[in-house]
């Protein structure tokens, strides 16, 4: 099977290598790359064949529009196209792709295990077969899929997102520093990672995309993102991928 990945990272390489484990042969694209691609005509050659779009870009509703709307024009109709539904909705994705009823929406939060759960949400378009499809590709890569409603976050990100903005608050109001809040949850609550450090993890871009998705979807102030999360954006300080977040990485 030929799959193509697109997106931002961290994501993008975990999955990747998901696919590449599974057998299936692989294109990985970042969303610069991708776009660069299309303007040279690269792209021309070399989706022909594509079976399987898998589409990670989660920080901003117009900027994965353009991607999906790029994705969609350069693969063939009878491509399954997986979007991922944590910034937006799988409805809004599918919407701005010709033939919507191939768009599946899923959820995955890294760092990513050798196999695992994934979340699949139907858009309001996406035809039945297009879901078993999905079922069925995941399955193949060593997930099992569950299906859940459709909407910003999904469950999985809705709720570590929501978790890491409250602990960012309480990092901008002086309650703890960032190693004692990560550690009162590693050791009080048995969480694998403290919610500062799944947020260096995830991306602090992703995860203000997530909750400006929740924010925009239900106009509810528990869902309204930290403005020293936003501050972290703005500043680049997105994580792991930009080498400092909450915490400083090295390499």
């Amino acid at each position: 099977m030929k799959v193509l990945v697109a997106g931002e990272l961290p994501l993008v390489e975990e999955v990747s290598q998901l696919c590449l484990a599974a057998g299936h042969s692989t294109d990985l694209y970042l969303v610069e790359d991708f776009f660069s691609a299309v303007q040279s005509g690269y792209l021309l050659d070399n989706t022909s064949e594509v079976d399987v779009v898998i589409e990670l870009h989660n920080e901003s509703a117009a900027a994965k529009n353009e991607l999906m709307v790029a994705l969609a024009d350069a693969v063939p109709f009878g491509a399954l196209i997986l979007t991922s539904a944590l910034a937006t909705s799988a409805t809004q994705a599918a919407s701005w792709v010709p033939k919507p009823e191939r768009v599946v929406g899923f959820g995955l939060l890294p760092p990513l295990a050798a196999n695992g759960l994934v979340e699949l949400a139907p858009a309001l378009q996406t035809a039945g077969a297009s879901l078993e499809r999905a079922k069925s590709f995941w399955q193949g890569l060593g997930y099992e899929p569950i299906v859940v409603a459709d909407g910003p976050g999904l469950v999985r990100a809705r709720t570590v997102c929501c978790l890491i903005n409250e602990a960012v608050s309480a990092l901008m109001e002086g309650v703890a520093s960032a190693a004692d809040i990560d550690k009162a949850m590693k050791l009080g609550a048995n969480y694998p990672l403290g919610p500062l450090e799944w947020a260096d993890h995830i991306g602090l871009d992703v995860v203000l995309g997530v909750m400006t998705g929740l924010f925009n979807e239900w106009g509810d102030d528990r869902y309204r993102p930290a403005p020293l999360l936003r501050r972290m954006v703005q500043a680049g300080r997105l994580g792991k991928k930009s080498g400092e977040g909450f915490y400083t990485y090295e390499g």
